[in-house]
């Protein structure tokens, strides 16, 4: 398998302003200028177009359905498989010569790894999004003055899932600060119930929640400057300040009845189900990003009168930094240039896409003209509210960082010091270590 190599200047500086851009964007239902099925290339129909991500179970549901009037327009057939392993098996597909026509990143650091191989977008796909994306997002997918991937999910990571009737028979309050959060926790120690449902398994992908953990703490105890820093490997992996906050998250985890199932034990409960025992009364909170709604059983009240809602991840009282907010994405990069390729891709940039997948659920469109009012809950609504008020707001760091890192040692990292393997020290010396030069 060939090395891949990344150059990442100026893609953080682009990440800073992005999602500051694309919360405005959430709450605007003005209509762009494209909101068809695709479909400058000809006659496509009975073609098929193989698309590959890391979406799952309701998620990967969602993006099929939303392709449905397009399967239904042009007679292309979607043909969409979704892994948890995505980033490692995407890999082993482009270089083994057998690439999926679409392939779904969650890191935009990663198009750059693979740009050598994929496809610049003409001119049809990137008009469109001009339309419909500001501009920070598409540079975010430019490598070289040409662009690669189409945005098509956001997500909103800062949040913690709860059961307002638990909360209410408790005479619980949703914390408005994170002394508070961390006091709340206390009391419900205290009071035999444990705070929080955590599960980092996510088959080869297995450690990626407790990064989520690190970076938003990373946000609160020092600040979006440090963030930035330690995106940009300005100051080690392993630097004072970067231990403190990934000791911080272990030992909050660590703590007795803080975590379900104890610490040691997170690697082998699957990320899909870790929020799951919230609705048993097995724990309290789950802090995980909005997409988890995909995770709950049909049929469950999402909301303020539901059987779960989420809140904000408060920050510290003592801290002036901000609403600091983390937040990620999803980029649609082409491997194909056929036809019926480019009127996916079309599709994809277009309005009708996000309008299409909006009421599936577990979804945030980064379309700045998605019609708000096709989200079917009042909580993604909300959800969008947050993002419009991030500020400042920060993509997710290890999908900015080198694929080697960001989705290999610092995974590996995650799960050697839940497991109790290696300290947090050795485990950011090794994942230092293995940052490229």
């Amino acid at each position: 398998m060939k090395a891949r190599t990344s150059s990442r200047a100026g893609l953080l500086a682009v990440a800073v302003l992005v999602f500051a851009l694309l919360g405005a964007g959430c709450a605007d239902d003005d209509d762009g200028d494209d909101t068809s099925t695709g479909g400058n290339g000809g006659d496509t129909s009975g073609q098929s177009v193989t698309m590959f991500g890391p979406e799952v179970e309701g998620e990967a549901q969602g993006l099929v359905d939303a392709f449905a009037a397009f399967e239904e327009d042009t007679g292309i057939t979607i043909d969409y498989t979704g892994d948890r392993s995505f980033e490692q098996l995407i890999g082993t597909r482009v270089d083994g010569g057998d690439p999926p026509d679409i392939a779904f990143f969650p890191q935009p650091g990663k198009i750059r790894d693979f740009a050598p191989d994929a496809v610049a977008l003409p001119e049809s796909v990137v008009s469109i999004m001009e339309d419909n994306f500001d501009q920070g997002m598409i540079d975010l997918a430019t490598v070289d003055g040409e662009v690669y991937g189409v945005p098509v999910k956001a997500d909103l990571k800062s949040l913690v899932w709860y059961s307002p009737d638990d909360f209410e028979e408790n005479g619980y309050e949703v914390p408005e600060t994170m002394e508070d959060l961390l006091a709340l926790a206390d009391t419900m120690i205290a009071a035999g119930q444990t705070p929080f449902c955590v599960g980092i398994g996510s088959d080869a992908a297995t450690g990626w929640p407790f990064t989520d953990w690190v970076e938003d703490f990373m946000l609160r105890l020092k600040g979006p400057e440090v963030y930035d820093q330690w995106v940009n490997h300005e100051i080690p992996f392993n630097d004072p300040q970067v231990v403190e906050v990934v000791q911080y998250v272990y030992d909050l985890w660590a703590k007795e009845g803080m975590v379900r199932g104890n610490v040691q034990n997170v690697a082998d409960i699957p990320f899909a189900d870790a929020g799951l025992p919230l609705l048993e009364d097995e724990c309290m909170m789950h802090r995980q990003g909005n997409f988890y709604a995909a995770n709950w059983p049909d049929g469950t009240e999402i909301g303020a009168e539901g059987e779960v809602n989420a809140f904000y991840l408060p920050t510290f009282a003592d801290q002036d930094f901000g609403q600091v907010t983390l937040t990620g994405g999803i980029y649609a990069v082409a491997f194909s240039d056929d036809p019926e390729v480019i009127q996916a891709l079309e599709f994809l940039a277009g309005t009708q896409f996000a309008d299409d997948r909006a009421p599936t659920g577990g979804f945030l469109s980064p379309n700045k003209n998605t019609d708000v009012s096709k989200y079917p809950t009042e909580i993604e609504q909300t959800f969008a509210e947050i993002l419009a008020e991030a500020d400042p707001a920060r993509f997710d760091a290890s999908d900015l960082m080198p694929g080697e890192v960001g989705a290999g040692t610092f995974w590996t990292a995650a799960v050697d010091i839940t497991s109790g393997n290696k300290s947090v020290q050795e485990a950011l010396d090794d994942v230092e270590a293995s940052w490229p030069e």
